[in-house]
């Protein structure tokens, strides 16, 4: 039998019997599934509530470093969970628009990615009394 988990904390990482307690939330599956900090997932709330933006606009709203801003951005392009888009200037030059997926979307994909995770636990445990 499992044992109950610890009391999830703001900043802690997760566990699997951590995720599955009455204790976890939707913003603590957002951190596991994606490995997102605690400021990655305020950064996502921002772009959800406010829309696209540059990092530099993103920083200064939320009173944060524009580098440490730009590479949780990176980071969450990379993970899936935004979307960088460039955009031309007429006189010339570029800029880099960031925006949330819905959270529509990453309840889509997540649903995909854990019945996945769910068929591969099942195969795993179908060999789990040859050894491992």
């Amino acid at each position: 039998m499992l044992k109950t988990p610890a009391s999830i904390r703001k900043g802690d990482s997760l566990n699997l019997q951590q995720l599955i307690s009455d204790q976890a939330t939707c913003t603590d599956l957002l951190k596991c599934a994606f490995s997102l900090s605690d400021a990655e997932v305020e950064i996502y709330r921002t772009l959800v509530e406010k829309g696209p933006q540059r990092a530099d606009q993103l920083a200064e709203e939320m009173g944060r470093n524009p580098s440490t801003v730009y590479r949780s951005l990176q980071k969450m392009v990379s993970c899936g969970v935004a979307i960088k888009e460039t955009r031309n200037l007429d006189a010339g030059g570029a800029f880099n628009l960031y925006r949330a997926k819905s959270r529509g979307q990453l309840k889509k994909e997540l649903k995909g990615c854990m019945e996945a995770m769910m068929r591969r636990v099942d195969d795993l445990l179908d060999s789990f009394e040859e050894g491992f």
